[in-house]
């Protein structure tokens, strides 16, 4: 706790004399089309950040955590500080990199419980990995400062809990110098961090991960598990970045608004929900990371496994949404050979079903031992898993599970997960019965472990749609409301159209206004039945932004009747996106086009 007042103390008091400084100096980060801040900030305020931490590592009780840190983190933050100054090359910033995780290594920081050559190598890796994770994070205000100290607060809880009162007391440290740095850096921002800061933190987290949790595991495992689960949140967002510009032949260096909390912005977030939904996600990693203490090793390891396909499908979600202006991509021919693989969607499904397997089968047996699985029984589950594996994958694929998309999914799907569930349990059965007679294996194990395969396979091939649902709720930016006139297929295929959260513009459906009676106030496909149309002229007087779209035939005689309704009334009809008067600006920050008249349908 000492730790944790010291830095919040020094880095309170610092920062505003950073700031001042900074804008002396000039240290001031202007706006660019590629950075997210539209008013100059002052830059350096990891020197603030430096500051804090080291006071607090000095005067805590986590010096035998730190020693080993101390030179290696002294140098870290010099890079940082020149980069910032001189904007070094990617390369030779990486070579610095290289450099301070490998005197980490040679001061005994690494990955425990394998052979040193390949900890070593391991360790290099992660540090240099988690550093640049920490870096690119840094691209809204608040973001890395809060999810350093969320993660950091986790590695001090987890060490504090198995007894290492060193590391958790450098954890807090950095706690309180995060916290402290938050009160000038969340928005609006009067200083960022710059590459001192946010590379010195990432080298902090990444070396005191492996300081705390992996000694304190029970296996290697969950020793590289767990500091994987802490820093998840970075990992997640260097990746689809990393995956993105590959994909789309751009430079991984290079800097952009594509990264994950640019795209929840671009779904309709506001800044601070985006940053605070990053927090969230956080702490639900590092809960599960601190869960290790608590239950079963199995248990973790199958909330882990979740947790990554939940982060999967956001990052899939988020992946397909469109944030460049030049919108390209790298031919199929010019990618490499596991990239092609991987760019099939039904490779990478049958991937995920792979992983959906054992989380399945695990966790029935948790469920019918209630945590406590004997012995002979896991050494069963393990030698039943491999025909599990093939029966499940083969099931599937017999039901053609995999002709899908899963920007398209619906019930064909879901039905087809179904039927290749029941079928490769089935398989599974018949072959484990004919074999070992079911010996040592439970058979209500196995029904649990059908009804959770089930559930997993079809939450996997419907999970874009729910993103899409749940990111639809978001209210549009443009402020443009749509009510439609007439029930029909055209009124809801629009309506979806109009809210989906990937849509180029997207607008509020304010509800439906039809002829027929006793279906005031009922909600038909989520869409809200506000009366007949004798009430349009009143709700065009009542909302701004309120326009009038067709939701049935023009020709019908239900169309017939509404142009003939708006014609008498002077209303503009519209029947397509195209002529909607969308002025907001897009995600870019560009105006998108407009309408000053609405087109009247004959």
């Amino acid at each position: 706790m000492i730790a944790l007042l010291f830095s919040f103390g020094v880095t309170l008091g610092l920062t505003p004399l950073v700031i001042a400084t900074a804008r002396k100096l000039g240290w001031v980060a202007r706006p660019r089309d590629d950075r997210w801040h539209s008013t100059p900030t002052a830059l350096m305020g990891g020197i603030a950040i430096f500051g804090g931490v080291l006071a607090a590592w000095f005067a805590g009780d986590g010096s035998s955590a730190v020693t080993p840190l101390l030179g290696p983190s002294v140098a870290i933050f010099l890079l940082g500080w020149v980069d910032d100054r001189l904007l070094l090359r990617p390369h030779l910033k990486l070579i610095g990199q290289i450099a301070a995780a490998a005197w980490a290594v040679q001061n005994g920081v690494v990955f425990g419980g394998l052979p040193y050559a390949v900890a070593g190598v391991v360790t290099l890796f992660w540090i240099v990995g988690i550093t640049n994770a920490l870096n690119l994070l840094d691209n809204m205000d608040g973001l890395a400062a809060g999810v350093t100290a969320i993660g950091s607060l986790t590695l001090a809880l987890h060490s504090a809990g198995n007894g290492d009162t060193a590391t958790a007391g450098a954890a807090l440290g950095v706690v309180g110098a995060c916290v402290a740095f938050l009160v000038f850096n969340f928005k609006p921002a009067k200083v960022f961090m710059g590459d001192c800061g946010s590379m010195f933190l990432g080298f902090s987290l990444a070396t005191l991960s492996i300081q705390g949790l992996p000694r304190s595991a029970p296996n290697v495992l969950l020793s590289l598990v767990l500091p994987v689960l802490v820093l998840a949140i970075p990992i997640f967002d260097t990746t689809l970045v990393t995956v993105a510009r590959l994909f789309h032949g751009r430079r991984i260096s290079q800097g952009g608004r594509d990264h994950s909390s640019h795209r929840l912005f671009a779904l309709g977030l506001s800044e601070r929900a985006t940053v605070l939904l990053l927090y969230a996600l956080t702490g639900v990693s590092g809960a599960v990371a601190l869960s290790a203490g608590h239950l079963p090793i199995t248990a973790t390891l199958m909330l882990a496994g979740l947790l990554f396909v939940v982060l999967l499908g956001l990052g899939v979600y988020l992946g397909v949404l469109k944030v460049y202006e030049d919108e390209t991509r790298v031919p199929k021919e010019a990618r490499p050979l596991v990239w092609s693989y991987l760019y099939k969607s039904n490779f990478l499904q049958v991937l995920l079903d792979a992983l959906l397997v054992p989380l399945a089968f695990g966790g029935a047996h948790l469920l019918r031992f209630e945590g406590a699985v004997p012995l002979e029984i896991k050494e069963a589950v393990l030698r039943a898993l491999p025909l599990l594996w093939v029966a499940k994958l083969l099931g599937l694929a017999f039901c053609k599970a995999y002709r899908g998309d899963w920007r398209y999914a619906g019930l064909t799907d879901a039905f087809a997960g179904i039927l290749g569930s029941t079928a490769g349990t089935a398989l599974a059965v018949t072959v484990l019965s004919m074999t070992t007679g079911l010996r040592g294996v439970s058979r209500a194990a196995l029904f649990l472990d059908w009804l959770l395969f089930t559930l997993l396979v079809v939450g996997a091939r419907t999970w874009f749609g729910l993103f899409r649902h749940l990111f639809s709720l978001v209210p549009a930016r443009s402020g443009l409301k749509v009510v439609f006139l007439g029930v029909g297929p055209e009124a809801f295929a629009r309506a979806q159209a109009l809210q989906d959260p990937l849509a180029p513009q997207r607008g509020k459906v304010l509800g439906l206004l039809d002829e027929r009676t006793g279906w005031e106030g009922r909600s038909l496909n989520g869409i809200r039945v506000l009366g007949s149309l004798d009430r349009l002229p009143e709700l065009l007087g009542d909302e701004e932004n309120l326009v009038c779209m067709l939701g049935v035939g023009s020709t019908t005689d239900a169309g017939r009747h509404i142009l003939d309704f708006c014609a008498r009334h002077e209303i503009d009809v519209y029947d397509s996106f195209d002529a909607l008067p969308f002025t907001s600006e897009s995600r870019h920050g560009s105006p998108t086009r407009s309408a000053s008249h609405a087109p009247t349908l004959p």
